[in-house]
């Protein structure tokens, strides 16, 4: 016969099951992942501890990486060697956190203590009935709201007199404050309204003396500025002395009308410039290029004027 032990049976003739306890694991934090970064990723991240490695896991939402996941390892000793390792090393592009994870019941009572506190007696709160203030313990207010004793009737809330109101003295006018002083700026004369100019007929020429050195500009792209106007004349060889788009006289900022003028010197530099630009494409436009009339040349001042007056001047104060 042999000596070993005969194995235990239970009631049922079948042998107990026996519980093999699973080995200590040290879990270790890994933050600040890339969403692309994988569970073979993250082990392959933990390559000087690779022998320890138990498991690698990044937490997922749903099928989205929430950003951070675990490793647990077999030692403590291998745990604390891949945080001095591998903390603050880039993974995926990103600079990676790797920290010794907290145990539950540690986490547990962090956030417990990271919940606000009622301190009694703070400003804006009341206390808890029957519960001293840390501003009476200390003598600085009155218990007048705590509960009263047994058998003793609450004392009724005294009322606030009202005060009439003193008129206010009026005072005199050598002893009025003297009036804000004015910047320049700010007492501007008003603008002289302008009497309307009578508009011509549609198609209708202008009338008047033709100008000795104005041009007029027509059919023009409405982005076209006085810069732009100035520069399609110089790039053909035209002296420019002044370039002025014709604009709105109402909106922020003033629309062009699509014409302007452009003041070319004298006469040669017209008959020039009219040979060279008449029916030129700008901008998908064939433009009209014309001898302008004094009158004309006057509207250009005035809308000159009007603009000027139209932008505000910035005030510097004297130091």
């Amino acid at each position: 016969m042999s000596d070993a032990p005969a194995a235990p049976v239970t009631e049922q003739g079948v042998p107990p099951v026996t519980q093999t306890e699973e080995a200590p694991s040290f879990k270790v934090f890994v933050g600040n992942l890339a969403y692309s970064t994988t569970d073979e990723g993250l082990k392959a991240f933990f390559e000087p501890v690779h022998s320890d490695i138990i498991s690698a896991q990044v937490i997922m939402r749903g099928t989205r990486s929430a950003g951070y996941g675990f490793v647990a390892l077999s030692t403590a000793e291998a745990a604390q060697t891949a945080v001095e390792d591998l903390n603050k090393k880039q993974l995926d592009d990103r600079q990676i956190i790797v920290e010794i994870a907290k145990p539950a019941d540690q986490k547990e009572r962090d956030r417990k203590d990271r919940k606000p506190r009622r301190r009694p007696g703070r400003r804006g709160s009341k206390a808890v009935p029957g519960e001293v203030t840390e501003a009476e313990a200390n003598g600085e207010a009155k218990t007048e709201d705590a509960t009263p004793a047994e058998g003793e009737a609450p004392k009724p809330k005294k009322k606030k007199k009202k005060t009439a109101k003193k008129p206010k003295a009026k005072v005199a006018d050598d002893e009025a404050e003297p009036a804000a002083t004015t910047t320049e700026s700010e007492a501007k004369p008003p603008r002289k309204k302008r009497s309307p100019r009578p508009r011509r007929a549609a198609g209708e020429e202008p009338t008047g003396e033709p100008s000795k050195s104005v041009l007029f500009v027509a059919n023009l792209g409405f982005n076209i500025d006085d810069v732009a106007l100035a520069a399609l004349f110089t790039e053909a060889g035209i002296n420019v002395l002044s370039a002025r788009i014709v604009r709105r006289q109402y909106g922020r900022p003033r629309k062009s009308k699509g014409y302007g003028f452009v003041d070319v010197g004298d006469e040669a530099e017209q008959k020039k410039a009219i040979a060279s630009l008449e029916g030129k494409d700008v901008g998908g436009r064939p433009i009209a290029v014309k001898i302008a009339v004094n009158a004309q040349a006057e509207e250009v001042k005035e809308e000159a004027a009007v603009e000027k007056e139209d932008t505000p001047e910035v005030a510097v104060a004297a130091t």
